[in-house]
């Protein structure tokens, strides 16, 4: 995931203005969402969901700060990568879908993972 929202910012690769514009928002709310699975495995999707959301939009609110101290934090690699460099109304948009993108993914994942974990027990 983390290689594909980086390609979309990539300015060697060729794609259509949608994906460049808004597909690396997209991509990072879909990892926050992965991430946040990971920690929280018992609880249900649609808390982990909330929760992925709810980090993206306080990373995005996080852009309006804009003291001297965190631009300089912002322009090193890692950092600007995770909390971004101008808040953008869009984005928010971009993470619900993100966020919907890997429920989508994950609900059907889930169920077969542990479908037969399930029948066993029985």
């Amino acid at each position: 995931m983390i290689p594909l929202g980086i390609g979309t910012r990539s300015t060697g690769v060729i794609l259509p203005d949608l994906i460049r514009n808004y597909g690396g928002d997209t991509f990072f709310a879909t990892c926050i969402f992965f991430g946040v699975r990971f920690l929280a495995t018992q609880k249900q999707l649609s808390k982990v969901g909330a929760i992925a959301y709810l980090i993206c939009l306080c990373i995005e609110t996080l852009q309006l700060y804009q003291a001297p101290w965190i631009q300089k934090v912002r322009h090193t690699y890692p950092f600007g990568l995770l909390l971004g460099y101008g808040f953008v109304w869009s984005d928010w948009i971009c993470y619900a879908v993100g966020v919907v993108v890997a429920l989508t993914i994950t609900y059907p994942l889930e169920y077969l993972l542990f479908q037969n974990t399930r029948n066993k027990n029985l």
